[in-house]
């Protein structure tokens, strides 16, 4: 342990309890951070069902899908999303 003569001056009885005790604080004020400055995490915490965004027609027409082997038996695929790169070209 690179800091254990720590335990010669601080009994443990002490500094094991203020120490988890600073960690619990720092986590407590963590999650109040982000209750209070984000609008997803208090309704995602609450329970609320999130509302899906539909993809915008033009994304839509502008991807094509590639089919990937997920299982060596060959039975099962899935489908990877591969976004057009814009020409500029009308």
């Amino acid at each position: 342990m690179n800091q254990g003569k720590i335990w010669l001056v601080v009994k443990p009885t002490v500094g094991l309890p203020l120490f988890l005790g600073g960690v619990t604080v720092i986590a407590l004020a963590v999650h109040a951070a982000v209750l209070t400055t984000t609008a997803w995490y208090p309704a995602y915490y609450s329970g609320k069902a999130a509302v899906a965004a539909a993809m915008p027609a033009k994304a839509a027409a502008t991807t094509t899908t590639a089919p990937v082997s997920a299982a060596a038996t060959g039975t099962e695929a899935a489908a990877v999303v591969i976004a057009k790169a814009p020409t500029g070209k009308p």
